[in-house]
């Protein structure tokens, strides 16, 4: 035996408490997954040791093939050629949900507060020389993520900061400047630019341009504070702040791929942006333990949770508390591309 066996492809939400030590199975042949039995005796496959730090929810790894054991990366949607699927039949799926009607503001409300929000019913404010629309905010039961869509059409906003909170933009269309704490970094569609907590930014673009991206915001409970001059505070241990889509650094996921634009890697630990790609499929119903706020960039298809479902298209938001049973179907044969953003900063291609 010279590879584990695979327990279950996805991997076990498991409860843990503060100082407790976990024998997690490493073979995959116990009866007791994820934990040791001693089914291992006889081969060359040893338990892990595991001890909890903080009372909190894991993800522990099923497939045994883990690159952070004992915890899931994802790497079991490696060892398949399709991402997992829902094979049920429609008329079936259709009967056990009711297709959601969007209210005057452009929501529709699907099961435990996850909704649809179309762009088109936003209420946009003006604020700091930004016209702001908020999409994502504690009012709407988000508990670490808090989301805006902001707009200018040439010239200079004030500067700003969220105190306490990290702050990720996303480049829907045009292309301007944004200077974090003096520094200037480039946006445009498609790309991300990064603020440490209580480093201030302003944005700018050229006269007849007209700029709009995505602020997303961890902690969500932060609100914006106009300053009177930009801030001297650059945190220069991460000196990169701006990313783009780049095909080379995509990682697959079956037959769906992803670019993680910020997360750790880049010095965000509060939160992740990445883009995906999604073949023409319905994903089998599956829950998270990050908060997610997902955009549709091109295409369409329906959002479904258990007892609900919503058509999205492009241009679309979509709010995803922690933990909620959900299931994203693009139906177009070209595929679906989406860009995410959330809480905790991770992995987007771990679920359960």
């Amino acid at each position: 035996m010279d590879q584990p066996i695979v327990a279950q492809y996805k991997p076990y939400r498991i409860d843990v408490e503060e100082g407790e030590t976990y024998l997690w199975c490493s073979c995959g042949l116990s009866k007791s997954q994820p934990f040791c039995d001693k089914s291992h005796v006889g081969t060359d496959f040893k338990p892990l040791n595991f001890q909890a730090t903080e009372s909190r929810t894991l993800l522990f790894c099923g497939c045994k093939h883990t690159r952070g054991q004992p915890l899931c990366d994802g790497s079991h949607n490696d060892l398949t050629e399709e991402y997992a699927g829902d094979d049920r039949p429609l008329e079936e799926l259709l009967s056990l949900t009711e297709e959601v009607a969007f209210d005057p503001s452009g929501r529709a409300m699907l099961d435990g507060d996850c909704y649809v929000q179309k762009p088109a019913g936003l209420n946009w404010v003006p604020e700091g020389g930004l016209q702001v629309a908020p999409l994502i905010t504690g009012d709407d039961n988000a508990k670490h993520l808090g989301q805006y869509y902001a707009r200018m059409s040439g010239g200079n906003s004030e500067p700003r900061r969220y105190p306490g909170s990290d702050v990720v933009l996303f480049g829907m269309s045009g292309r301007g400047e944004v200077r974090i704490s003096g520094r200037p970094f480039g946006i445009e569609a498609q790309s991300g630019v990064h603020i440490r907590a209580d480093e201030s930014f302003e944005v700018s673009c050229d006269s007849g341009e007209e700029l709009s991206f995505l602020v997303t915001v961890c902690p969500g409970h932060s609100e914006a504070e106009i300053l009177t001059a930009p801030l001297e505070n650059f945190a220069k241990d991460y000196p990169e702040r701006a990313f783009s889509c780049d095909d080379s650094k995509r990682n697959s996921m079956a037959d769906r791929f992803y670019q993680v634009l910020i997360g750790e890697d880049t010095g965000s630990a509060e939160v992740s942006q990445f883009i995906g790609e999604v073949p023409k499929s319905k994903a089998a119903p599956h829950r998270h333990l990050y908060e997610e706020a997902i955009i549709i960039l091109s295409a369409c298809g329906m959002m479904w949770t258990e007892t609900r479902r919503a058509p999205v298209e492009t241009g679309d938001i979509i709010f995803l508390p922690a933990e909620q049973e959900h299931s994203l179907e693009c139906t177009e044969d070209s595929g679906m591309v989406l860009a995410g953003h959330y809480y905790p900063s991770g992995e987007p291609n771990i679920n359960y």
